[in-house]
Formats: structure tokens, C-alpha cells, sequence
């Protein structure tokens, strides 16, 4: 009798819940098409509070948008933290592109399960790659020429590459294609839960030549409206 009651409890209060979102996020000129592959841990009996890990592909497609400045040593003068230090301006410039890039990062998260029936949470990518085509676009320096050879840059067209790895870092210092969310997710039955979030998309150009100040990296911040449908996997 004993051995069922505890094989029962084991199978009632399973530690790990298995989760597949798949939704798709926009705002006006950006499509942001998704999957993430997650995985909670319950750190109370009840289930409330729960860490995860998982991965998440996306395919971020867009008209063209401005990419700029990238890197924290020019856009904000240092090159280490810079938590507080104001955008340098001068020292931005534009790249004009449309965007096609499909990336595949290592997800981690932290949900509360209210209810049996509503989570709300958030989940960053961390560390992961991306992958597209070749692209032109219109590059605009603030300063219009390049201080080594005084080659005039400004207005002209530029090759430009997503670039290849991804890695969350404070501020400015974050590089490649990454996103992150706030999210509730509402169990409409026992198979299916709606999910809407917030989601911040982080994408990356590279381009093929150095330009102004010796950059070659460009980057677009997106603040976007996210829908879905998630299903358990291991009930």
C-alpha cells in the first residue's frame, strides 16, 4: 500500500513541466515568427515559483529599418560597464536595411503558476547563433568620412551579414540576435494555454567593410506585441 501511495505522489507532483510555445510577434514594419522549447522547475511543493531553460528559434523579418551604432566604446565612450553613462551621438551612424534572419538560442526564465491556470513570467536568451543572407543597405555617417583615409562613406551602399554569434551582455555590450519577454500565459484547457507577451527582439548587422571609427556592427532594438498557443508535452 505504501509503495502505491508514493509511486502515486511521484506521478501527481512531477518537478519538471515541458512546455512548446509557437506564436508570432509584429509591430509595424517587423514580423517576429517563434518557437521556444522550455522546460520549468518547480522550487515549492505547490508549484508556484519555477525556474526554467530551453531554446528558441525565430525568424525576425522587416522592411527597412535603421540599424545603428553598436558597439559600448562608441556609443556610449567605454568599453566597460556603462550603466549610467549618456548615448554619445556624434558618434552614431545608420546602416538602412531590411532584415532576414532566423536564429536558435539557449533560453532561460523564471515563471509564477498562480491558480493551476495563469503564469506569469519572464525568459531571456542568453547565448546562441544566427543565420541569413547577404544584404545591402544605406549606410549614413554622422561624420561622413572615414578619419584614416578620409574616403568619403557617407550615402553609399554597404554588404552587411547577421552577425554569426549571439551573447546577452549588460547594456550595449549584448551582441547578435536575441530575444527576451514579460509574459502571461492562460490555460484555456488542459492541453492548450494562450500566451501574450512583451517581447524585445535584439538583432545584429554586420557589414563587410569598416566604415566610420572602425566599426563594422550595427544593431536594431524591437518592441514588440507577441501571440501565441502553448502545449504541455510531458502530461
Amino acid at each position: 500500500m505504501s509503495f502505491f501511495s508514493k509511486t502515486s505522489y511521484a506521478q501527481l507532483f512531477n518537478p519538471i513541466q515541458t512546455r512548446m510555445d509557437v506564436g508570432v510577434a509584429w509591430k509595424d514594419k517587423s514580423l517576429n515568427i517563434g518557437f521556444l522549447y522550455n522546460q520549468y522547475l518547480k522550487l515549492d511543493r505547490k508549484g508556484i515559483f519555477q525556474v526554467g531553460w530551453g531554446v528558441r528559434g525565430s525568424h525576425l523579418k522587416t522592411n527597412t529599418l535603421d540599424y545603428t551604432t553598436a558597439p559600448s566604446e562608441l556609443t556610449r565612450g567605454k568599453s566597460g560597464l556603462a550603466i549610467n553613462a549618456p548615448i554619445i551621438m556624434k558618434n552614431i551612424d545608420t546602416l538602412q536595411l531590411k532584415t532576414s534572419i532566423t536564429s536558435f538560442n539557449f533560453n532561460v526564465g523564471f515563471q509564477l503558476s498562480l491558480f493551476n491556470r495563469l503564469d506569469l513570467g519572464a525568459n531571456a536568451d542568453i547565448l546562441g547563433l544566427a543565420l541569413g543572407s547577404r544584404r545591402s543597405g544605406f549606410y549614413l555617417g554622422s561624420s561622413g568620412f572615414n578619419k584614416v583615409d578620409s574616403l568619403n562613406l557617407h550615402r553609399t551602399y554597404q554588404e552587411a551579414r547577421p552577425t554569426g554569434l549571439a551573447i546577452q551582455l549588460p547594456q550595449d555590450h549584448v551582441k547578435g540576435t536575441l530575444n527576451s519577454e514579460l509574459f502571461a500565459r492562460l490555460r484555456i484547457t488542459e492541453r492548450v494555454a494562450v500566451k501574450v507577451s512583451y517581447l524585445l527582439a535584439v538583432s545584429e548587422y554586420k557589414t563587410n567593410n569598416i566604415l566610420v571609427d572602425d566599426n563594422r556592427r550595427f544593431r536594431l532594438r524591437s518592441k514588440m506585441l507577441y501571440v501565441g498557443l502553448s502545449f504541455p508535452i510531458n502530461q
